[in-house]
């Protein structure tokens, strides 16, 4: 037996295998806890840079890796699945992007105030219904695309966020832009697609809709706006 753990770069994508043993686990469940999922990583990022130092002839690295003074930590598909954001993960002090997807996890854990140089909360692909316990006044970017989220309220708080990826979620309204986007005054890139809100109307619709009520947005849906873009939200918005 063995366990599979997602590594990756900005856009989250490949694989690598761990071959670790299953003995030590607590597998009734059928999930992974935190704190096994720590481990894993501590010991496959170990790996990876002695392969690294191997590339370059370099010297390996001496010591293990602690994910408590890491400042980038990817527990991304594991393997058992994580199905719950434990205390453990307030251990990552030196955390500035913290990286989650591809998981189980169903509610955004309590106490993540206390990782307070968290930059970069990653939680897509999971089960997630609710935008919660997001006291995190240095979160720069978050990364909650499909997911079952329905409600924007709890985005609030995030004053410096400045990215925000949620596409294919269950956001239908323009009054949850209206009354909670609206409130983030870093705001520059969106991605939206895939709600039905998007899903509902023509793109230039959707789009001018939204640069009308975000007029601070630089990009949506991975895509710039043009100068005519603006011109026609402010036409729009003054009749």
């Amino acid at each position: 037996n063995h366990f599979f753990v997602q590594r990756s770069k900005r856009k989250e994508t490949g694989y690598a295998f761990l071959n670790l043993p299953m003995a030590g686990r607590d597998t009734a469940g059928g999930n992974t806890s935190c704190k096994e999922a720590i481990k894993l990583w501590e010991a496959e990022e170990f790996e990876r840079k002695k392969r690294e130092a191997e590339k370059k002839n370099e010297p390996p690295p001496e010591e293990p890796i602690k994910a408590a003074e890491e400042e980038v930590v990817r527990l991304i598909g594991v393997m058992p699945p994580i199905n719950k954001m434990d205390k453990e993960l307030l251990t990552l002090k030196a955390v500035r992007h913290l990286a989650l997807s591809t998981n189980a996890i169903d509610k955004i854990g309590p106490g993540l105030k206390e990782l307070e140089h968290l930059e970069v909360l990653s939680l897509g692909r999971n089960n997630i219904k609710k935008l919660e316990n997001l006291d995190l006044p240095n979160l720069r970017e978050l990364w909650i695309s499909y997911n079952k989220i329905e409600k924007l309220s709890g985005l609030d708080k995030l004053k410096k966020l400045q990215v925000l990826y949620m596409s294919n979620n269950l956001v239908s309204s323009w009054s949850e832009i209206e009354r909670h986007l609206t409130q983030l005054p870093e705001l520059i890139d969106l991605c939206f697609v895939g709600n039905p809100l998007e899903k509902g109307m023509d793109k230039k619709e959707y789009r001018i809709g939204m640069l009308m009520r975000l007029p601070g947005l630089q990009k949506l849906d991975g895509k710039s706006f043009e100068p005519e873009e603006r011109e026609e939200a402010e036409k729009a918005k003054e009749s």
